[in-house]
């Protein structure tokens, strides 16, 4: 055989190697790129992050209008973990290369407040709503949790949504107790 077809043959197995390592790139599952943030993230984060922010107004506005002292003192403790997780949710969002856009509807926001700032209704009318409309703690925070289990590759995000819930399900186990209390049954 000559040097010029071994020359060939060499070219062609080289085209082939490289043809294999391409197939086999292509093959394997995309890597996620770790300093982009997963599909999503950016968009929950801030639309969270101005619900908590919306919470702490309106537990704000609720304390002012609160003629119950134990369920004062609670409602201070539950207004400074949602200003808490709003800070923390808009420092996590910034780090992730986001910006605090999100804002809670006009409408939502004045009804929102409106009722929270209520002297018309009593504090146990505003407990039972509330605890109506989140009965289960469980059930409260399982869409944060959800989220989180989606972030394995983001675990400084999942463990900060992880911590969240954890204080979420104790703002609506208080409001229960405060509705048990508030309202016991007949």
């Amino acid at each position: 055989m000559s040097e010029e077809a071994l020359a060939r043959i060499e070219t062609v197995l080289t085209d082939i190697q490289e043809r294999l390592r391409r197939l086999e790139e292509s093959a394997r599952p995309a890597e996620r790129d770790p300093r982009k943030p997963a599909k999503g993230l950016l968009g929950f984060l801030d639309q969270f992050r101005a619900g908590e922010a919306l919470g702490e107004a309106s537990a704000g506005a609720w304390i002012e209008a609160c003629r119950v002292d134990c369920l004062k003192d609670g409602l201070r403790t539950v207004q400074m973990r949602e200003g808490m997780h709003a800070v923390l949710l808009e420092q996590r969002l910034k780090e992730l290369g986001g910006s605090p856009r999100a804002e809670i509807p006009a409408a939502d926001f004045e009804r929102a407040m409106a009722d929270a700032a209520s002297r018309e209704k009593s504090d146990a009318q505003k407990v039972k709503e509330f605890a109506t409309r989140f009965r289960d703690p469980d059930e409260a925070i399982r869409p944060i949790l959800e989220f989180a289990d989606r972030l394995d590759e983001d675990p400084e995000t999942q463990f900060l949504l992880r911590t969240i819930a954890q204080d979420e399900r104790a703002t609506v186990a208080f409001i229960q107790e405060a509705n048990a209390l508030l309202n016991p049954p007949s």
